[in-house]
């Protein structure tokens, strides 16, 4: 049965905890409790009505209504004492309760996916003191009143799936203290240009998860920073519908800016002052399909966000422009299925190594170790089919094919395994032991891995190098011998075992007769694979 509570003189009483109380409809009248702080009335899925005389319990310093789904009238709260307000899912109260007294400077409210449709300019007006305000997935939410660019402490502002958004009040620039603006997944395609007077904002975003968001036509364009956002660290502009000019030619004035999400956008071209973000560590451009080419990278990049045929399409780039680059996340192609992404998958490797092998040439030196060494972030796990040579161990030994160097064609051994990059030996060992002495070069790779990721717990590190035969082979030690008289090639993982991939990498010609018999013996199309990978999209 219905339960109902009538008044109930209770001068001492501090706490009343309801929560899960699926009988109840209406609370009682709060009129003989004055000294009530915490009123927990947590998933009453029947409550329909909070009694009007909670206004008067001045001394109330919690409330939670979250997940009260019926709940429809709840006229006001006396805010005096409140620290804490939740009305998250209460997805049948269109109106917010009318806010009696001054609030506390801490207070947070919560009102995720509440059913509430305008903030009434009152409430906010005199509020000051509010630091966090978090509307996420008010789905009735159509606009914010400008009184709240009134809220001089507010700190974090999250709209974030308002999916009735469409614009943030003109005043915006001045919530001075604002730190964190989230809204993704809503309206917005016009940010007011009075943003970029956000001078402690370290975190904006735009970008969504629903391609849908932007109907046909609809483009994003972010203001000129105008040399604003003094202190903007993270810009999340994904899934905005981006076109050429929807991103400001003096975006490189982000003298802050740390990363920066543009993937599955629209746009051809992106403006060439990205190359001036002096700060920028991570650059996401992964399914931006229409980019014609990759702007210049800022000199402190570390990390880049690609899909796998953007990896391919760009591959000269990559290694050419990399700089400090030294983590390429891979996202794999979820259109595709798993034999067209291992396909691609292995033109990279292919295409990564003429890339480099043509232009690394003494790798025996130490200032250009580091150089030699490419680094993607892959999920799963997966050592390409390209390496003829894999298996997992603390080190492995190769035999090598008869005649297997070749004047002018030889580039050298390619090398990829997982995980942290370690101090590694490469040996090569004589046919015959008759005194001839083993070619070894320590590849001190320990010293190029400089810095932890985020991304560990999603995608695992591959380490790509190349170890040209002239950074091994001693002509000293040879005594007239060729590397021909050698016919073992072993690595040495310091003892740590390895996930790895080895192939004795020629010349073009022979490479591409090389990758037809191997994608035959994988049973695979006699299609070129990136023609498939097209041909299906």
């Amino acid at each position: 049965a219905p339960m109902v509570i009538c008044r109930l003189p209770l001068p001492s009483l501090r706490r009343i905890d309801l929560s899960f109380s699926e009988g109840l409809m209406r609370t009682p009248d709060f009129t003989g409790m004055p000294n009530l702080e915490y009123l927990n009335l947590k998933k009453c899925s029947n409550l329909e009505e909070v009694h009007h005389s909670l206004g008067y319990c001045s001394k109330l310093i919690l409330l939670d209504l979250s997940f009260c789904g019926r709940l429809k009238r709840f006229t006001c709260v006396n805010v005096e004492s409140l620290v804490y307000l939740s009305l998250i899912k209460c997805s049948s109260l269109e109106k917010f309760p009318y806010i009696q007294g001054r609030m506390k400077p801490e207070i947070q409210i919560r009102m995720q996916r509440s059913g509430i449709r305008e903030l009434p300019s009152s409430n906010f007006q005199y509020q000051t003191h509010i630091t966090e305000l978090y509307l996420r997935y008010m789905v009735n939410l159509v606009a914010l009143p400008s009184s709240i660019c009134r809220l001089k402490s507010l700190v974090s502002l999250d709209v974030s799936y308002c999916y009735r958004l469409v614009s943030l009040p003109e005043e915006t620039g001045d919530l001075d203290s604002l730190e964190v603006l989230d809204a993704r997944g809503t309206l917005i395609s016009r940010p007011p240009s009075s943003i970029v007077r956000l001078n402690k904002l370290k975190i904006l975003m735009f970008g969504g998860f629903f391609r849908w968001i932007f109907k046909d036509g609809v483009h994003f364009e972010f203001p000129h920073v105008a040399e604003g956002l003094r202190s903007l660290e993270h810009l999340d502009l994904s899934y905005c519908n981006l076109i050429d000019g929807g991103l400001p030619e003096d975006i490189g004035c982000l003298s802050s800016l740390k990363e920066l999400n543009l993937g599955e956008n629209n746009f051809e071209h992106l403006p060439r002052s990205i190359a001036q973000l002096g700060a920028l560590r991570s650059l996401d451009l992964s399914y931006c399909e229409k980019l014609t080419q990759l702007p210049e990278f800022p000199p402190e990049l570390n990390k880049l966000h690609v899909d796998y045929l953007m990896a391919l399409k760009f591959i000269h780039d990559l290694v050419t422009k990399r700089k400090k680059l030294q983590r390429v996340i891979f996202i794999p192609l979820y259109d595709k299925d798993a034999a067209d992404n291992d396909s691609i998958y292995n033109l990279f490797a292919h295409a990564l190594f003429q890339n480099i092998s043509s232009l690394r040439h003494d790798f025996s030196a130490s200032d250009s170790l580091s150089e030699n060494v490419f680094t993607i972030w892959h999920h799963p796990k997966k050592i390409p089919n390209w390496f003829l040579h894999q298996g997992t161990d603390s080190s492995v030994s190769v035999n090598l094919p008869e005649n297997w160097y070749i004047p002018d064609k030889f580039l050298g051994f390619a090398v990829c395994y997982d995980s942290n990059l370690i101090d590694t030996t490469a040996q090569l060992i004589p046919v015959c032991d008759d005194g001839m002495s083993c070619m070894t070069q320590k590849l001190t790779l320990s010293e190029c891995d400089t810095e932890s990721s985020d991304d560990s717990e999603l995608y695992t590190p591959i380490h790509f190098f190349l170890i040209p035969l002239a950074g091994l082979w001693d002509a000293s030690k040879a005594n007239g011998k060729t590397p021909n008289d050698y016919g073992i090639i072993r690595l040495s993982f310091s003892g740590e075992e390895k996930m790895y991939g080895l192939r004795l990498l020629y010349k073009e010609e022979a490479e591409v007769e090389d990758l037809s018999q191997m994608t035959e013996n994988n049973n695979e199309p006699t299609e070129h694979p990136l023609e498939r990978a097209y041909s299906n999209a």
